[in-house]
C-alpha cells in the first residue's frame, strides 16, 4: 500500500532553499493511492429542529440538509418525538370542542394543521437524506387525518349555522376522502393507533351524513385496532360513540353495553369531560327504557361532572334532560331546570352550540314550559311563554318546520329517520 505524502520546499525571495518541510496532508491506505474524505464526528448535540425549519422557511434547503446530517440518529429521535407531540396536541384539541366556541374550535384546528404542514418539511428532508420513508409516511398520514377531522367539524359548521345540507355533504365528502387516504398510509406503516383514530373519525363523519349502519361498521373496525395497543383512550372513545349511536337510533339496551365500558375507561384516565358524556349516554338510555329514577340519578351525575370539568355542551343538555325527567317523576324542579337550561343555551354556554341547536332548544323548551303552565292552570305564565316562542321564530313563521325538516337537524333529533337494526 502507498502512503500519500506531500513535501513543500520553502524559498527566500532570492531563491535560496531554506529547507524542506514535510507536511502531512492525508494518510490514506488504499491500493490505488486514491484520497478518502475525512470522516467528521457527529455532534453530540446537533442544532434543534426549529433552526432547521427556519432555514427551510427561508428557502435554504442546502443549509437545512447540512444541519440535518449533523447527527441523523439524534434527528430521527427528535422527529419521532415530534410525531408523539402531534398526537398529544390533537388529543387535547379534541376536548376544546366542549369548552371553546364552535368557530374558535374550527380556527384552532386550522392553526394546528398549518403547524403540522410546516413541520412536514423536516420529515421530507430527512427521508431525502436517508431514503427512509417511514417517518414521512407517518406524519403525512397524520396530516390527512387531522384534515379529515377539520372537514368533519367544518361540515357541521355550515349545517348547524346555515342549514346548508348540500355544502355540508361536500365538506363531509372531503373529510371521508382525507380519512380514507390517512388510513391507507397508516396501514402501510402499521400505525395501529392512527388506524383506530382514523376509523373512529370516519364513523363520526358517517353519523353526520345520517348513515348509522356504515358508522357502526367504521366504529367496529376502529375497535379492533384500539384493542391491540395498551391504553384506554381510544377504546373509551369508540365505546362512547357506539353507545351514543345506539341510543340515537332507539336501542338503549345495546347502548348501555358500550357506554358503561366507556365510562370505566374514562374513570381510569381521570377525564371528567368524557365521563360527563358517558354518564349522559347512560342516562339517555335509561330514558329510552322509561327507567326515569335511574335516569334522574345518572343525569345529575352527568351535570355535576360537566360543571366540574367545563364540559359546556353536556351542561346545557343535561339541564334540559333533567327537566324532562322531572316532569315524568312529578318533581317540582322541572320548570327551574328547563329555564336554567334555556338560559345556559342563550348566554353562558352558547358558543359551544350551533345556531340550529340553540334555536331548536329554545323553541321546544318554551313550548314545554307553556304546556306545563297550562296543566297547572297558570294562564298568564302560559301566555308569556307563548309570546316568547313566537319571538323565537323570528320573522319567518315557518322557521320551526324548516329546521326540523332539514337533514342538518338529524344529529340533534332523538333518532334519525332510518332505524338501525337491533340485531347485528
Amino acid at each position: 500500500m502507498k502512503s500519500c505524502l506531500y513535501f513543500r520546499l520553502l524559498y527566500n525571495p532570492k531563491g535560496v532553499v531554506l529547507g524542506a518541510t514535510l507536511l502531512l496532508i492525508l494518510l490514506c491506505l488504499c491500493p490505488n493511492g486514491q484520497f478518502l474524505n475525512a470522516q467528521v464526528t457527529p455532534s453530540t448535540d446537533p442544532v434543534p429542529l426549529i433552526i432547521i425549519r427556519a432555514r427551510l422557511d427561508k428557502g435554504d434547503t442546502a443549509g437545512a440538509e447540512r444541519l440535518m446530517r449533523d447527527n441523523l440518529p439524534v434527528m430521527k429521535k427528535r422527529l419521532e418525538e415530534m410525531i408523539a407531540g402531534f398526537d398529544q396536541k390533537f388529543d387535547e384539541l379534541g376536548r376544546s370542542g366542549a369548552t371553546a366556541g364552535h368557530d374558535v374550535h374550527t380556527e384552532i384546528l386550522q392553526q394546528f394543521i398549518d403547524e403540522v404542514t410546516r413541520d412536514e418539511k423536516l420529515f421530507d428532508i430527512y427521508r431525502k437524506i436517508t431514503g427512509d420513508e417511514a417517518l414521512y409516511t407517518r406524519v403525512e398520514a397524520r396530516r390527512l387525518r387531522f384534515e379529515g377531522a377539520y372537514y368533519t367539524h367544518y361540515g357541521e359548521d355550515v349545517c348547524g349555522e346555515e342549514l346548508n345540507w348540500e355544502e355540508a355533504q361536500r365538506r363531509y365528502g372531503i373529510a371521508m376522502d382525507r380519512l380514507e387516504a390517512a388510513f391507507a398510509l397508516a396501514k402501510k406503516v402499521n400505525d395501529i393507533r392512527l388506524m383506530a383514530s382514523t376509523k373512529d373519525n370516519e364513523g363520526s363523519t358517517l353519523i353526520r351524513l345520517v348513515q348509522p349502519e356504515k358508522a357502526v361498521q367504521a366504529y367496529d373496525e376502529a375497535m379492533r385496532y384500539a384493542m391491540q395497543p395498551p391504553g384506554e383512550m381510544y377504546k373509551g372513545l369508540i365505546n362512547l360513540n357506539l353507545g351514543n349511536t345506539y341510543v340515537w337510533v332507539g336501542n338503549p339496551e345495546k347502548s348501555l353495553r358500550f357506554s358503561e365500558p366507556a365510562l370505566a375507561s374514562f374513570k381510569k384516565m381521570g377525564r371528567g369531560t368524557w365521563e360527563a358524556n358517558a354518564q349522559m349516554n347512560i342516562a339517555n338510555a335509561y330514558i329510552r327504557e322509561k327507567k326515569y329514577s335511574d335516569a334522574w340519578e345518572t343525569m345529575r351525575v352527568a351535570l355535576d361532572l360537566a360543571k366540574q370539568s367545563g364540559e359546556d355542551r353536556v351542561r346545557g343538555r343535561a339541564l334540559l334532560n333533567l327537566g324532562m325527567i322531572a316532569l315524568q317523576l312529578n318533581k317540582p324542579e322541572a320548570v327551574p331546570l328547563i329555564e336554567e337550561g334555556l338560559e345556559w343555551y342563550a348566554k353562558e354556554g352558547s358558543d359551544v352550540y350551533t345556531t340550529i341547536e340553540k334555536e331548536a332548544v329554545r323553541q321546544d323548551g318554551l313550548r314545554m314550559l307553556s304546556r306545563i303552565a297550562r296543566q297547572k292552570g297558570d294562564r298568564a305564565a302560559a301566555e308569556k311563554y307563548d309570546k316568547e316562542f313566537l319571538e323565537a321564530l323570528g320573522p319567518d313563521p315557518d322557521r320551526y318546520g324548516q329546521i326540523r325538516a332539514s337533514q342538518c337537524f338529524a344529529i340533534y333529533q332523538a333518532r334519525p329517520a332510518g332505524e338501525l337494526s337491533a340485531e347485528r
